[in-house]
């Protein structure tokens, strides 16, 4: 409880001596209000009784403060929603960064299994330039051999009493060529699945 205080204060030309625990200087204000109040409302003229500009100046005192006190109160509400909207704001940027991080580790792991996917279809690229090589060969391979059988089966024709070596090596050499067609399909045949797999992969990682 605070210091019981009298204050004498003069409004509209008239003394009163106020008790209580208010602070002078805030009675003072008060007091210099409630005169300036009734001033403005007199207008000078001293027509108007005391008593009526006094009632007067309380109402419009008592309107200014519940104007105020309106006042406050919105700004209070709009403190609340603001205070609201930023934990609303807080909560999403909070889910915004576990977003942010999940699609990053999904970038990670997208990034690492497209590298895998990269060397797995180097490897592929490799092995089929290897078997095309391989191709390359066993073609030349089978050519030389079918033009050998075949002037060796010219050589036979011209001749009715071919030797017996010349028969076996014409069938050692037919033998080979039916050979060497074989791995030629058999190689041709990998290289087609090795082909729809790459093709196959290429596609998926798009």
């Amino acid at each position: 409880m605070g210091q019981n205080n009298k204050v004498t204060v003069l409004v509209f030309g008239q003394e009163y001596t106020l008790s209580g625990d208010m602070p002078r200087d805030y009675v003072l204000k008060l007091a210099d209000k409630v005169d300036a109040k009734m001033r403005e409302l007199d207008g000078g003229s001293g027509a108007q009784p005391m008593s009526a500009l006094a009632v007067l100046s309380a109402m419009l005192i008592a309107d200014e403060y519940y104007t105020l006190d309106n006042d406050v109160n919105g700004l209070l509400e709009q403190n609340q929603k603001l205070s609201e909207n930023a934990q609303s704001y807080e909560r999403m940027w909070e889910e915004l960064k576990a977003n942010y991080a999940s699609y990053k580790e999904e970038v990670a792991s997208m990034t690492a299994n497209r590298e895998t996917l990269q060397r797995y279809i180097a490897e592929k690229d490799q092995k089929i330039s290897s078997l095309s090589g391989e191709l390359e060969e066993e073609k030349r391979a089978n050519e030389d051999l079918r033009a050998k059988v075949e002037e060796l089966l010219a050589r036979v024709q011209k001749s009715d009493n071919a030797p017996l070596e010349a028969q076996k090596k014409i069938e050692e050499l037919e033998t080979r060529c039916r050979d060497i067609e074989s791995s030629f399909f058999d190689i041709q045949m990998e290289n087609i699945h090795l082909k729809n797999d790459l093709e196959a992969y290429r596609n998926g990682s798009r």
